[in-house]
């Protein structure tokens, strides 16, 4: 069996793989802190689905959160434009919070908030290699004859 097919492992993966994301939007707002009318961008939370590839939760009714991008069905369907529309088929939306500080020129990004989301996503993520190497130490200790 191919480690990778395991469901727990497959959840660690999927979970790094999203903060592994999120650190490199944080790295762009930052990088864009300076940028005329720039708006920050973050990553939906980070949900466990128990959906399949259909689409379908366990129970055999529609998973909402399944499909993030809107399909078109025609082709004479006009498909989303512009850069929202762009950030949404990659899964990340632009913030929109109540308190966000916005300079002269329109920019709204705010380095101490980034900083924090920085360093949680970091914490999350070194948590998350500690549960898979954990969990790895176990499935070869198992796998490990009697003595």
């Amino acid at each position: 069996m191919d480690i990778t097919s395991i469901p727990l492992f497959a959840m660690f993966r999927g979970r790094m793989n999203y903060f592994t994301e999120r650190q490199r939007l944080v790295a762009e707002n930052v990088a864009n802190a300076n940028t005329p009318g720039y708006r920050p961008k973050d990553l939906a939370p980070f949900r466990f689905r128990s959906s399949g590839p259909s689409g379908l939760a366990r129970g055999g009714s529609p998973d909402p959160e399944a499909s993030t991008v809107m399909a078109v069905s025609h082709p004479a369907h006009q498909r989303p434009t512009g850069p929202d529309a762009a950030a949404a088929a990659r899964g990340y939306r632009p913030e929109r919070t109540a308190d966000a500080v916005t300079t002269l020129d329109g920019n709204q990004v705010s380095l101490e908030d980034q900083m924090m989301r920085m360093a949680d996503s970091r914490m999350n993520y070194e948590a998350a290699i500690g549960f898979y190497q954990k969990s790895m130490s176990m499935i070869r200790t198992a796998a490990r004859p009697p003595r």
